[in-house]
Formats: C-alpha cells, sequence, structure tokens
C-alpha cells in the first residue's frame, strides 16, 4: 500500500505534508484536533485553481530531550529529513506542541529551511491561554494556519510584505498571526512560477553520479544564494568552542622549540600539503558530528533536494573552516612577527636560525593546522549550531 502523499499521485500538484510530532503526549487529543483545524483553515487560504495538496501525516512517538526547557529545531529536522525523502513530498510542514529554542530569543514559533523545504512550527505559544488569558481553539486554530501559511511562503522564497495582514509580514509577536491571514493575487501567481523550481522533485533510482553533477549544474544559482545566506563569516562566530579549543592548542605550540624546528625542516609544499589535509580531516569530523547524510527512500530513490542540502552543507562548513584557518594562520604570523623575541628565532631550532619571512609563514600554516585539528575534535558539539546556521532561516520569531 503506497503512502500518503506517494509518487503515485498527480504529477502535476504539488504536495504540501504536514506532519503532526506529538513529543511529550500530555494532551494528544487536543494538539490533534488543533491541527486538524489548523490544517483545514490553511487549506481554504489556497485558490482552488493552484496546483497544492495538503494532507496531514502522523509521527508517532519521536523520543527528544529538551535543553534549558525547549527543544532543538535540528533533532526534528533529522526525522523530517528522512520521512520527506521516503514518502516524496515536497514541501514538509512539522508541526510539535513544544518549545522550540531560537538562537537570539526566548523561543521560536517556527523555523523553515528554503534548503530543504522543510519548516518546523510550535503551537506551544498560540493559545491565548499559554499567556495567562482563556483558552480559545478557534484562536489557536487561526494562528497555526496563518503560521503554516507563512511557513510555506518562506519555504517558496515569497519576499516580506510590509501589509500588517498579509502572510509574509515579519512575524514579531504571536498576536501579529492573529491578521496574517492571507497572501495576494501576485504572490499566488509568483508561487505558481516558481513551484516547479523550488519544489526539487526530481529524483532518480539509477546513475546516481550523473545525477548528482546535472543537479550540481542545474541548482547552482541556488547553491550559491544559499551559501551566502548562510554567511560563513557570521558561521565562524557559532564556533566558540572550537575556536578556544584550537587557539589553546597553537599557543603553546608557538613556544615550544620543537616547533619551530618544522619551521626550519619542512618546505613550504609540505606545509602546504598538512594544511589541507587538515581542513579535510576537519570538515569530515564536524560533518560526521551531525550525520546528515545523503538520505535515501527504502525504494533507492535519490532526491534532488537531498543533493542540493548535503552540497550546501559542505561548501558551507569548508568555507567557514578556510576562514578560522586564515585567522588562526593570520594571528600567529603577527604574533610572530610583533612580539615573539628575536632571540629564540635564531636559537631555538636546532637546524637552521628561522628568522626569514618564509620561516615565519610555515609556522603559521602549521600552527593554523594545528588549530584547525584540534578545534574540530575538541569542538564538535558547535557543529550543531552550525548545520543550524546553514539550513534554517534564523530571522523568524
Amino acid at each position: 500500500m503506497p503512502h500518503p502523499l506517494s509518487s503515485t499521485s498527480d504529477p502535476s500538484v504539488f504536495r504540501i505534508g504536514v506532519m503532526t510530532m506529538d513529543v511529550e503526549g500530555q494532551d494528544s487529543e487536543a494538539f490533534s484536533a488543533l491541527v486538524r483545524d489548523g490544517v483545514e483553515r490553511f487549506k481554504q487560504t489556497i485558490p482552488a485553481e493552484h496546483r497544492l495538496e495538503t494532507e496531514i501525516i502522523a509521527f508517532n512517538g519521536p523520543h527528544l530531550t529538551p535543553g534549558a526547557g525547549s527543544y532543538s529545531p535540528l533533532d526534528f529536522f533529522q526525522i523530517a529529513f528522512a520521512e520527506k525523502a521516503e514518502r516524496n513530498i515536497q514541501f514538509l510542514l512539522v508541526v510539535t506542541e513544544v518549545d522550540l529554542t531560537a538562537s537570539t530569543r526566548a523561543y521560536t514559533l517556527a523555523l523553515p529551511s528554503q534548503l530543504t523545504n522543510i519548516a518546523i512550527l510550535s503551537t506551544k505559544r498560540l493559545d491565548p491561554g499559554f499567556w495567562g488569558e482563556g483558552n480559545n481553539h478557534d484562536i489557536a486554530a487561526r494562528r497555526l494556519s496563518a503560521l503554516l501559511l507563512h511557513s510555506f511562503g518562506k519555504l517558496v522564497n515569497l519576499p516580506p510584505s510590509s501589509d500588517p495582514d498579509n502572510a509574509m509580514h515579519p512575524l514579531e509577536r504571536v498576536e501579529d498571526l492573529d491578521r496574517m491571514e492571507r497572501l495576494d493575487e501576485k504572490q499566488w501567481a509568483r508561487v505558481d512560477r516558481v513551484l516547479p523550481r523550488e519544489a526539487h522533485e526530481r529524483r532518480t533510482r539509477g546513475a546516481r553520479l550523473p545525477f548528482i553533477l546535472s543537479t550540481l549544474l542545474r541548482d547552482a544559482p541556488e547553491i550559491v544564494r544559499a551559501l551566502i545566506r548562510a554567511n560563513p563569516f557570521k558561521l565562524v562566530m557559532s564556533l566558540p568552542t572550537m575556536v578556544a579549543a584550537g587557539l589553546s592548542v597553537i599557543i603553546v605550540l608557538l613556544f615550544s622549540a620543537e616547533t619551530w624546528d618544522v619551521a626550519s625542516a619542512v618546505s613550504i609544499g609540505q606545509v602546504s600539503l598538512f594544511a589541507l589535509v587538515s581542513v579535510l580531516a576537519a570538515l569530515f569530523v564536524l560533518y560526521r558530528a551531525f550525520a546528515l547524510d545523503a538520505v535515501m527512500s527504502r525504494d533507492r530513490y535519490l532526491a534532488e533536494t537531498t543533493v542540493v542540502t548535503i552540497s550546501v552543507t559542505l561548501l558551507s562548513l569548508a568555507i567557514t573552516l578556510l576562514l578560522l584557518f586564515a585567522g588562526f594562520g593570520l594571528l600567529m604570523y603577527l604574533g610572530i612577527v610583533s612580539v615573539f623575541p628575536g632571540k629564540l628565532m635564531e636559537t631555538w631550532p636546532t637546524v637552521d636560525p628561522a628568522v626569514r619571512t618564509l620561516d615565519h609563514v610555515k609556522l603559521s600554516l602549521f600552527l593554523a593546522s594545528m588549530g584547525i585539528l584540534a578545534g574540530s575534535l575538541g569542538g564538535r558539539s558547535d557543529s550543531r549550531d552550525l548545520v543550524r546556521g546553514v539550513l534554517f532561516i534564523d530571522e523568524e520569531s
């Protein structure tokens, strides 16, 4: 028996799956009723002539652990990423009844990922009863419908609207959802235009290498946009543990005579090769720490979305590591030429005095490589924040 929303459906229809994840199960019936009513209202906002089909999917029993009272959106994302590939759904909106952690705020209502066409939504704060007022199922359902429409608009890359009654108005407070109930005709026309591109619906069962290469070429502009949106310069700031671990190692090595022997003895080619291997090893460690694999369905289909997501994640991590490597190297070089005693440069190395600019460059590259290696091993916990910055649009409230 095929899954709901499986590939046996009309290929001209784009599918929106609303997956419920009842984590704590404290009032499952009320949560299910809220989602059903919210989705029905959401369906009514979609004009009949548009090629969108919406269906609720239940995913029971995810075993997640909260941190500081909230749950990590990445935990839901990992489940959703696999389910989206298995069910062949173009857009997946995951709805849970628990609070979601935010990067800069106390909580978040929704975190959409344009890269993967997955959004994680929370109903925790939608009911006025949460804020000390009387419980109101109708208001909560209307807010959920608006949040679903807002998140779907983010997935198809609709621009923000200055109209507070529009679903794409910037979402600052829960009460804003009371007005954000519609998209206008121009926005729906844009949705129709971009759906074939934004849905990433292509799949393959065989000849995966040609499929991967063609996908990278076809989706190159989107991959570049995703890299720019992830902003590797900003991602470096989400690696405090890795930076601290790397700096602690290279500062100790800087004041080691054996390290200066390396600077004197090795060639620039050798230290450059060591630097390349170090960055690749750190990339592997950080990527595997999150374990975002190339998910395929049980019938061995590989989806275009999966290829794009893996590519952007790896490229973002690689550029971030290269920036960190450059920062370590520049910091060490400045430290060597500005504050390190010249007498030690002459007397520590047992091969030749390390007083030339080339020696300082080689030493800086070697120290930066060691910093990247040590940081990737000591700061693996940072990888979740790093991947979150790549996958999610973080301006949501």
